[in-house]
């Protein structure tokens, strides 16, 4: 089970807002109704009577009365979370009306929701660009700015979170002044929702309240429920359990009047929880009965397993094994029943070490607390993972803007140098004719000082290719730092932030990373110097090639290439390397691996270690490098133009690093052919006995 969310607000289509203004009579269940107060019946909750009440309009009303109740209903299912029937509604009203370009942009943006919902997030993004071309179109700024949050909410979902900041900000400019504030609400709500990602939970606080306000303004219960819990959960993680309590029960006090089942049975263990951090047992407990009360009236399984651990948990802090016992019990036999989950594994078998140990099992009570930290190890290690690949996912976005960036610049560039092309064209067809006596001298002069503007612009476009070159090698080595620092600073821009101070602390820290890893660059200035310093110390090398199988398979995989490695290590063998240098020459040569070879391609580890050293090897399949540039490759700024340098984003500095890292270690670094077809990078680390060797032709099977 993943962790405990509140699901995401649903969007106000900001069209309904017009539904005021259409007023028919209809006879429903012996009551007039107007769309007006059938929309009202929605924004409070009541979708079944207002899916009954549009009947007539299908019946009676006219082609735009239909339309408008059409769309109500689409947007009825979709609350209901019955999203493919709210896509089968919406794909046959362009073939039952004549949409407007102000109705294809509800159409789309609604597909698009719904789409993005159901997880299908290529056809919610084609929809939601659609919508916002349409937007565009009309030139209507709220419109655009809930375009905006719709795709940084997609994008959201895809982990690319420099893209959906980006999109979040801009639907924060389109919407200031707005009176769409469902749509505003939905805007800070992500907003907030993005900070508490990068956990700073004062910024997301700070959105979730500004959210609650718009929320409120809005009307729709619903959200005004879901944020003010929000908002409490963020509370409760900042560890004021007092005011968690407080804003808890508002926002029970609204899921009270709506159905509301689940989102009251998390309110209830939420409050539950909190008085147990304040140590209040027997409110615990009261709050604890009330969740078990709201998730036994879900059909939602995981609601009651978490029901039946505070439940638990609440017996077990008053010291009454015997009152927890059936929960217990009942925890037990759900877990036997369900598909292993780390984190469901972990809470039970926390529990499962209180209980035991109360009952005075504690052997059992010690087994079960084992467990517990083993599952804990895991959710740790997959919370990394996910993290890293939001950065990775992250990093390309920036760099792809970055690349469109360029090319805007060079198309600008080329522009003007044609038009000073022209310029010349006309000045001197101009002299030819009007100055024919003084030709020879003015072609003269004119000629000097063409010959030296050519001479300035080439040595301009020596120094932008210089500038560019240097940006690309610092981004090389800086660019997830950079990212992240980004984002901060265009909070501050667009005065996201109530507390400036913070945001200032985080972006010098920011700054640091950045510093340090410029230091590390300027470790090839220190090997040239030869300053560089080794600090050795004994590994096991079983363990350190196990932990370098473990991250290049990981590296090579997310590549879309097949991992493969050949180790073969004495027993209880160790070795005496400086770990972070060596670290960092197996990470640059795997990410040149991953980065030069084709799709499908293999990439092959091998280690070995005898009486001479440690030995590792890492091959990769085509393309190739030929025999006159292998030498060249250790050049700095040096990269091949074939192939092999398709990806021409790195800097050239890479393999000049390893070989100063490993030369500063004394070691040998070497670039064979590959019998896989592209390139091998042999390391030989020798040991202290041992000393280099003359250099000999060896194939690759030879090591």
């Amino acid at each position: 089970m993943c962790h405990e969310k509140i699901m995401k607000k649903i969007l106000l289509p900001s069209a309904f807002a017009l539904l005021s203004i259409v007023t028919v009579n209809v006879q429903a269940t012996g009551s007039t109704l107007t769309l007006q107060e059938i929309k009202k019946l929605e924004l409070s909750g009541n979708y079944e009577q207002a899916l009954s009440s549009l009947t007539p309009f299908y019946v009676h009303g006219d082609l735009k009365k239909q339309l408008a109740a059409r769309f109500v209903e689409a947007q009825i299912y979709r609350k209901q979370g019955n999203h493919q029937q709210a896509i089968d509604a919406l794909d046959r009203l362009p073939s039952q009306f004549q949409l407007d370009i102000d109705n294809q942009y509800r159409l789309y943006k609604e597909l698009g929701i719904n789409y993005r919902r159901m997880g299908k997030l290529d056809d919610a993004e084609s929809n939601y660009r659609q919508a916002l071309e349409k937007a565009k179109e009309l030139n209507n700024s709220d419109f655009i700015g809930q375009s905006y949050s719709n795709l940084g909410t997609l994008y959201d979902n895809k982990n690319e979170m420099a893209m959906a900041m980006q999109f979040q900000l801009k639907a924060r400019d389109a919407l200031k002044g707005s009176q769409l504030h469902g749509v505003v609400a939905n805007n800070f709500y992500n907003l907030g929702d993005m900070a508490m990602r990068f956990n700073d939970l004062e910024q997301a606080e700070f959105f979730f309240t500004k959210a609650l306000v718009a929320d409120k303004k809005s009307g729709e219960l619903s959200n005004i429920a879901g944020t003010a819990l929000r908002l409490a959960q963020v509370t409760f993680k900042r560890k004021n359990y007092l005011l968690a309590v407080e804003k808890t029960t508002e926002a029970i006090e609204l899921l009270e009047q709506i159905p509301a089942n689940v989102s009251l049975a998390r309110a209830h263990k939420l409050i539950s929880q909190a008085y147990l951090k304040l140590e209040k047992g027997a409110k615990a407990e009261e709050h604890a009965r009330l969740s078990m009360h709201y998730a036994a009236q879900s059909d939602n399984l995981i609601q009651r397993f978490y029901a039946h651990v505070i439940m638990a948990r609440a017996y077990l802090y008053q010291h009454k094994p015997e009152l927890a016992q059936p929960h217990y019990e009942w925890l037990t036999r759900f877990m036997a029943e369900e598909d292993e989950n780390s984190h469901m594994s972990q809470v039970y078998y926390n529990l499962k070490a209180k209980y035991d140990f109360q009952q005075g099992n504690h052997q059992e009570a010690y087994e079960a607390l084992s467990q517990a930290n083993t599952f804990f190890a895991q959710n740790i290690e997959k919370a990394n993972s996910e993290q890293a690949l939001t950065h990775k996912r992250t990093i390309d976005t920036v760099m792809q803007q970055q690349r469109l960036d360029d090319s805007e610049h060079h198309r600008k560039l080329t522009e003007s140098q044609l038009r000073n092309a022209q310029l010349m064209q006309r000045m001197w067809l101009f002299v030819a004719l009007t100055c024919l006596l003084l030709g020879i001298l003015i072609t003269y002069i004119l000629f000097s000082k063409n010959r030296t503007a050519r001479l300035k612009a080439n040595l301009y476009q020596q120094n932008l290719k210089q500038k560019d070159q240097m940006l690309a090698d610092i981004s090389h080595e800086l660019r997830t730092p950079l990212s992240v620092l980004k984002l901060h600073i265009e909070a501050l821009e667009y005065n996201l932030l109530e507390d400036d101070t913070l945001a200032y602390s985080k972006i010098n820290e920011k700054i640091s990373q950045l510093n340090h890893l410029i230091s590390d660059v300027y470790q090839l200035s220190q090997a040239d110097n030869q300053a560089m310093v080794v600090n050795n110390q004994p590994y096991c090398t079983r363990t350190l090639a196990d932990s370098y199988c473990y991250d290049i398979k990981r590296m090579v995989q997310s590549n879309d290439l097949h991992f493969s490695a050949d180790v073969s290590i004495p027993t209880n063998a160790s070795v005496l390397i400086d770990k972070p240098k060596l670290d960092r020459v197996i990470d640059n040569l795997a990410k040149n691996a991953c980065l030069y070879t084709d799709k499908p391609g293999q990439v092959r580890l091998k280690i070995r270690q005898n009486c001479e050293g440690l030995i590792i090897q890492l091959e990769d399949s085509s393309p190739g490098v030929s025999d006159n540039e292998k030498p060249r490759l250790f050049e700095r700024l040096y990269r091949v133009e074939s192939s092999r340098s398709r990806a021409t984003g790195g800097s050239g500095l890479g393999l000049s690093l390893c070989k100063s890292l490993v030369e500063s270690m004394s070691g040998e670094i070497e670039l064979r052919d590959s019998r896989l077809g592209g390139l091998s990078v042999r390391v030989t680390l020798y040991a202290a006995s041992a000393t280099p060797k003359v250099k000999m032709p060896q194939t690759e099977a030879q090591i």
